[in-house]
């Protein structure tokens, strides 16, 4: 072979032109041969079988499945090399719907079945054009009933909130809404008194939130159904300061003709305050008192009490939780 092409080589260049013109023709013949041959194969009818994933569709309001359905089935398909080259690499379909209403009734109460085989017209038009679906492996599947029952229970937010310095809540958590509907079997939301949120953990908090929050599904929700899956929680924040005022500090309880004085007669209270209420609160909006009636025996000193104190204001502190006090008639 080497030989021979070596002489190709030192031949006349006619007899080179002329031999790469035979080896292109050689080659172009194979490829039509080869175009030809695939026409033929892919204008063939071929059977496969393909697995896909099935959606029941028209469920029953008023009812549960009981069992377990089937995820996915097997199809035997038929079509030509064309359509079946073309369903392959398209694969346009996510799933296949079986329309629940297709069920007949058995003997037993609330026990129905589906034989897709009888229905495999309606099936075949969920494939691409020119396909045609020949079986369904399995041939019938068997639905259980349950009864629904739906009760409303009320939802708990698990939320966690690092607040940035200075910076606290200011209101209660939102729940918006407080309450949602689940539905299931009597057994299945016998114990179920509220469902929560997924676990959210949040820092360095310093503005307003509205936060959309997933409901948790634990396994106890397995066969449960909500009427929503998520909800909104609202959070309000305001930025706060410390603030102190001195207080005079009053007699309760003191019996007509005796007078009682505390030493000392004012103490200073130290707040929190959010910035925006910063200048609206006054000494009138609180009220530190001693009660006459808590006097014990042996003792000079009473517990001042603080009775009074504007809703805007937190972590009250005093500078003497008690104070002497004399007594004159």
């Amino acid at each position: 072979m080497k030989s021979f092409f070596l002489n190709v080589n030192k031949s006349n260049p006619k007899d080179a032109a002329h031999f790469n013109k035979r080896v292109i023709t050689f080659l172009f013949c194979l490829l039509i041969s080869v175009f030809i041959w695939l026409l033929l194969s892919l204008s063939k009818e071929y059977t496969i079988s393909v697995t896909y994933p099935v959606q029941y569709i028209n469920l029953p309001t008023d009812k549960l499945v009981a069992n377990r359905l089937p995820e996915s089935v097997d199809f035997e398909i038929k079509a030509s090399g064309f359509r079946l080259l073309l369903f392959k690499l398209k694969q346009q379909r996510e799933s296949i719907s079986i329309d629940i209403k297709d069920a007949r009734s058995t003997r037993l109460k609330n026990n129905y079945f589906i034989q897709f085989n009888d229905r495999l017209d309606k099936i075949t038009r969920q494939f691409y054009n020119g396909i045609k679906v020949l079986s369904v492996n399995p041939d019938t599947v068997f639905i259980n009933y349950n009864k629904k029952i739906t009760k409303t229970v009320p939802v708990k937010a698990n939320l966690t909130l690092e607040f940035e310095e200075q910076y606290q809540q200011t209101n209660p958590l939102k729940v918006e809404p407080e309450f949602i509907d689940i539905s299931g079997t009597a057994e299945d939301i016998a114990l179920i008194s509220f469902v929560t949120t997924v676990p959210l953990h949040l820092k360095k908090v310093n503005k307003n939130l509205s936060l959309k929050i997933e409901l948790s599904k634990t396994a106890a929700f397995k066969k449960v159904t909500f009427s929503q899956n998520s909800i909104q929680a609202k959070v309000t924040v305001k930025k706060f300061t410390e603030a102190s005022l001195e207080l005079p500090v009053e007699v309760v309880n003191l019996p007509n003709g005796l007078n009682l004085k505390t030493f000392p007669d004012k103490v200073s209270v130290k707040y929190q305050v959010a910035f925006d209420d910063y200048g609206k609160i006054a000494a009138p909006d609180f009220k530190l008192a001693v009660d006459y009636s808590k006097i014990e025996q042996g003792s000079n000193k009473l517990k001042v009490l603080v009775l009074k104190t504007p809703i805007s204001v937190r972590s009250v502190k005093l500078s003497n939780e008690k104070v002497e006090y004399i007594i004159r008639k």
